[in-house]
C-alpha cells in the first residue's frame, strides 16, 4: 500500500519507518529541509513543501495513496489548513493527529473523522504493559474480547498445545507461534517478527521464546498468566 505522511517529526517519522518495515510505499512532506534531510536514505518519495498551500498537492499524488496521515503535531492554523486542503483535492482516506479538542471538532466539522492522539495511544499502551508484562502487544476487538501476543507462560514450555488446554480451560484460541527478533533501544521500539510457527499443532511443544497469539477476553487471559507464570 502507499501511503503520504505530511509532517515528519517525531510521530510521523516513527509511523514512516514503521510502515517501510512492513513493506509498504510512503510519500513523506515536510516544511522543514531538516526533516526531510534526516529522512533521505529512509524514504524514496520526500518533498520539502509547505501543505497549507494547496498548490503544492499537483506534486503529491494524492489519487493514488490508500491513505493521507495527518501528522502534524504543533501549528493548529497550519493543521487545519492542510486537513481542508488534502479534503479538497480528493484523499481517499484521511488520518489526523490531534492537537487539541478544538482541533478534533473542527476536523470532525470537514467530515474527517479518523482522529488519533499519538501520546494517548502511547500512554495506553505503556499502562497495559506496565500491568500485564506478559503482554508484549494487544489489539481490542469490542465486548471485552482482545488478541494479544504473550510470552509463553513458564509453566507452559515442555508442554504440548493439547496440554496446555488454552481452549478448554480458558477459552483462549491460540492463532499462531511468533518469534521475535532481540531489539535494542528504549520501551517504544517495536519488536520485529522474525518467524511465524503457522497453524499450531496439537502436538507442539512449546518452547521458550514463544510468542503465543491469543484471541480471547483479558480476564481469561488474566486467569492463564496467574495459574502459569509463576510455577
Amino acid at each position: 500500500m502507499r501511503f503520504c505522511i505530511i509532517g515528519l517529526g517525531t510521530f510521523g517519522t516513527h509511523l514512516a519507518r514503521h510502515l517501510i518495515r512492513d513493506g509498504h510505499e510512503v510519500i513523506g512532506v515536510d516544511n522543514d529541509p531538516a526533516h526531510i534531510e534526516a529522512m533521505k536514505d529512509e524514504v524514496e518519495f520526500l518533498l520539502t513543501a509547505d501543505c497549507s498551500d494547496i498548490n503544492v498537492f499537483k506534486d503529491i499524488p494524492v489519487s493514488d495513496c490508500d491513505a493521507i496521515i495527518l501528522a502534524v503535531g504543533k501549528d493548529f492554523e497550519a493543521a487545519l489548513s492542510i486537513a481542508a486542503n488534502v479534503q479538497q483535492v480528493g484523499a481517499k482516506r484521511i488520518i489526523s493527529r490531534i492537537i487539541n479538542p478544538l482541533h478534533a471538532r473542527l476536523l470532525k466539522l470537514l467530515k474527517i473523522d479518523e482522529l488519533l492522539i499519538p501520546e494517548a495511544m502511547a500512554a495506553a499502551w505503556l499502562a497495559r504493559t506496565l500491568k500485564t508484562p506478559d503482554v508484549r502487544n494487544s489489539l481490542a476487538v469490542g465486548k471485552g474480547h482482545e488478541i494479544a501476543e504473550v510470552k509463553v507462560p513458564v509453566g507452559l514450555i515442555g508442554k504440548t498445545l493439547q496440554e496446555a488446554g488454552l481452549r478448554s480451560r480458558y477459552d483462549l484460541n491460540l492463532v499462531t507461534v511468533l518469534r521475535h527478533k532481540p531489539i535494542s533501544g528504549f520501551t517504544g521500539s517495536a519488536p520485529v517478527v522474525d518467524k511465524i510457527i503457522g497453524v499450531p499443532d496439537p502436538t507442539r511443544i512449546f518452547e521458550e521464546g514463544d510468542i503465543l497469539l491469543l484471541f480471547g477476553t483479558e480476564k481469561n487471559l488474566r486467569r492463564l498468566l496467574d495459574d502459569h507464570c509463576e510455577e
